[in-house]
């Protein structure tokens, strides 16, 4: 009756015109009888709803309804999936730090007063009311360049994190697409399966005409009984197989989209091309790649911290100014102001100073270890995905050979059982051969796509449909 396809988040009503069709009978057979008993007023009113109703319908049918391209469903994706937000909220955190510190040096003030009543039980007249206020201000005027040592290495996480955050996008479109070529994947194996449903129909319907003339025997129709239905059930499971890639998707583009929702097939599983420079390309990635620069930042942030635990007990110097007001009963309101000049010179502090360079440069040790197996990864990952890549662009190209020779090996074998020359079995195997070729050829074509996203991963890039718009 009606179908509801989500689009971007927003339902459309897809009303069949058979639909209309009906509902107009029906609305002009109630306006007769309204009309009848009634009189004009019933009819006034009917002739209004009859007009919203189809005002409603021609504006649902006048939509254009488009479904979801793989460039929208990847920009679904890195706008709503939650770990991205994850990813900048941590940005967010380290930034807000990044602005404490800075605080540190700056002239801070405080402001505090008290006031309080003191008095005998005995003598009630002889209570007293006291009260003061102060202002008191305080700046570091000097800390051997600990506090900026300190900001240079929040920095350093900054960038870190926003190279996480990118990082994050790469592997959230890279997942997006691959569920969306999936989802391609299982509705052109769905409609294999159609296809074979199909066959094995006129397969039976000819058996049944042979056995019907006693051309052939009855063992032929149960054959292609037996066929059909086994064809049947796997179409429900390709049916089913397509629910289940959609919700990968869903997942995968970190929504909320309930219900069914189309895709569209304008981009379907088109062959990738191949990229032969792979020394190139690994200098692409070493240079693109966010997890490696990532690892580039550490290493500076580590540089910056063992200098800053070998200054983490130097001398510092501060300054304070303050005014006070005070009043007690029976004298007079006092006023106060006093300036300082603060040095602070550590001599001993037990090995600490020590302690915290060794642990600093273990730290920077580690993560240069973690650069080193990185680049290790990088190189690894773009060699592996670029042989992955032409191995399957080759399969592509022999399993449609398959297709094609299974297409003839089917034709050749309907000819043969329609001129009583082949058998039922013959024409089933070869229907069966050419939805498994075409199932191969959809994989590997599926495969080369799967291959290409993970090359874009391996440099460090999002995939060409949404690079440089994000």
């Amino acid at each position: 009756m009606c179908a509801a396809n989500i689009i971007n988040h927003k339902f459309f009503i897809n009303i069949n015109y058979t639909d209309l069709v009906k509902v107009k009978i029906k609305l002009i057979f109630m306006m007769s009888i309204f009309y009848t008993k009634s009189g004009a007023f019933f009819m006034r009113k009917i002739l209004f709803i009859v007009a919203f109703i189809f005002l409603s319908a021609n504006l649902a049918m006048s939509q254009e309804i488009s479904a979801l391209s793989l460039e929208e469903c990847l920009t679904l994706a890195l706008t709503n999936h939650p770990s991205l937000r994850k990813t900048k909220a941590a940005t967010q955190d380290l930034i807000a730090q990044l602005e404490s510190l800075r605080a540190n040096n700056r002239v801070k003030v405080n402001l505090s007063g008290s006031a309080g009543a003191r008095g005998n039980f005995q003598y009630w007249d002889n209570n007293t009311d006291s009260g003061n206020l102060s202002l008191t201000a305080s700046k570091i005027l000097y800390d051997t360049g600990q506090n900026k040592l300190l900001k240079e290495i929040r920095q350093e996480s900054i960038l870190a994190s926003t190279e996480t955050e990118k990082y994050q996008q790469i592997t959230v479109a890279a997942n997006a697409k691959k569920a969306y070529y999936d989802l391609v994947l299982k509705i052109l194996n769905r409609d294999v399966e159609r296809e074979k449903v199909a066959s094995l129909e006129e397969q039976l319907r000819n058996a049944q005409g042979f056995y019907d003339v006693g051309e052939k025997a009855l063992i032929d129709v149960t054959k292609a009984k037996s066929d059909l239905a086994a064809a049947r059930v796997s179409l429900m499971r390709a049916e089913n197989d397509i629910l289940v890639s959609q919700e990968n998707l869903r997942v995968a583009m970190g929504t909320d989209i309930e219900g069914v929702f189309n895709i569209s097939l304008s981009s379907e599983l088109l062959l990738p091309e191949i990229l032969d420079n792979t020394n190139e390309l690994i200098d692409i990635a070493l240079q693109d790649r966010p997890d490696y620069k990532k690892l580039l930042h550490d290493v500076k942030g580590g540089e910056l911290s063992i200098k800053s635990a070998a200054r983490s007990n130097s001398a510092t110097i501060t300054t304070s100014a303050g005014a006070t007001w005070s009043k007690s009963e029976g004298n007079n309101p006092t006023r106060e102001y006093t300036v300082n000049l603060n040095l602070n010179v550590p001599i001993v502090d037990g090995g600490t100073t020590k302690a915290a360079i060794e642990s600093a440069r273990a730290r920077l040790d580690s993560t240069l270890a973690d650069v080193d197996s990185a680049k290790q990864q990088i190189i690894q990952s773009v060699r592996t995905s670029v042989l992955n890549l032409k191995s399957a662009i080759n399969t592509v190209k022999s399993s449609e050979e398959a297709v094609k020779y299974s297409e003839e090996n089917l034709t050749l074998a309907r000819g043969r059982y329609e001129v009583g020359v082949g058998d039922s079995l013959e024409v089933s195997n070869a229907v069966s051969s050419l939805a498994s070729a075409r199932y191969t050829y959809y994989q590997a074509l599926y495969n080369a796509q799967a291959a290409r996203v993970d090359l874009d991963s391996a440099l460090g890039h999002l995939p060409g449909e949404i690079e440089g718009k994000i």
